[in-house]
């Protein structure tokens, strides 16, 4: 898996940026995929346990897509678990941009590359909790709520 990356890391959180021009039409079908899958409650997105964000825009009169994450550890292993856990959100989405690989994430030493060859330097990656994973974050959330319901309940 290639290691050179203009990725920012603070902490174990690290960001992506990428701007990839549209196919012809592909403004419009890539509405209804991202539509389809902010409204799906198993959205394949969630599968991913160490997204801190992503955000995925229809920018510059419909002729390119913006995308934009934070996550836990490093561009490759995030890219992979991808092509392994959500191969199909991934192609879904980015199989309306120009140049995408004809094998989909599936071929990840094209995907990878795909991405890499269309990712913008960020100038400025902030992580409000730099040190925590997402699971931790959401551990600690779960233990929270347990605080909670015991104060609740001890009056």
């Amino acid at each position: 898996m290639p290691t050179d990356t203009i990725s920012k890391t603070i902490g174990v959180v690290t960001e992506v940026t990428v701007i990839a021009p549209l196919k012809e039409g592909g403004a419009a079908r890539l509405r209804q995929v991202l539509a389809g899958l902010q409204t799906n409650p198993d959205s394949p997105i969630k599968q991913l346990d160490t997204i801190h964000f992503a955000r995925w825009v229809i920018i510059d009169n419909d002729t390119r897509m913006l995308f934009t994450s934070n996550f836990d550890g490093s561009l490759g292993a995030y890219l992979q678990d991808f092509s392994i856990k959500t191969p199909q959100g991934m192609d879904a989405i980015f199989g309306n941009c120009e140049g995408y690989p004809p094998g989909g994430c599936a071929d990840f030493d094209a995907f990878i590359a795909y991405v890499r060859k269309h990712q913008v330097p960020t100038d400025l990656f902030y992580a409000a909790y730099p040190e925590s994973t997402v699971k931790a974050v959401k551990k600690a959330l779960e233990v929270k709520a347990l605080a909670d319901q015991l104060l609740d309940k001890l009056g």
